[in-house]
C-alpha cells in the first residue's frame, strides 16, 4: 500500500522475560464486573487472582466494585 511505502521500520527490541522462581512471587488480578444476571446472593462482580508460577486461580464473588 502506498501509505506505508517509505516509512522506516522500527528496530525490534529484545524480549526479556520475567523470571518467576517460586510460588506467590507474582500475582495477576482481574476484576470482572456487571455480571448479568447476578447470583442468588446478589454478587454482581468477580475478583480473580492468578499465581503466575503455579497457574493457581481463585475467583471471589463480590457484591460491589468498591473497597468497602
Amino acid at each position: 500500500c502506498q501509505t506505508f511505502v517509505g516509512r522506516p521500520k522500527l528496530a525490534a527490541l529484545p524480549l526479556n522475560p520475567v523470571v518467576i522462581e517460586e510460588p506467590i512471587q507474582q500475582w495477576g488480578l482481574e476484576f470482572i464486573r456487571e455480571l448479568n444476571p447476578s447470583s442468588s446472593a446478589r454478587h454482581t462482580h468477580v475478583l480473580t487472582t492468578t499465581d503466575y508460577f503455579t497457574k493457581w486461580v481463585e475467583a471471589i464473588p463480590v457484591k460491589s466494585n468498591t473497597s468497602e
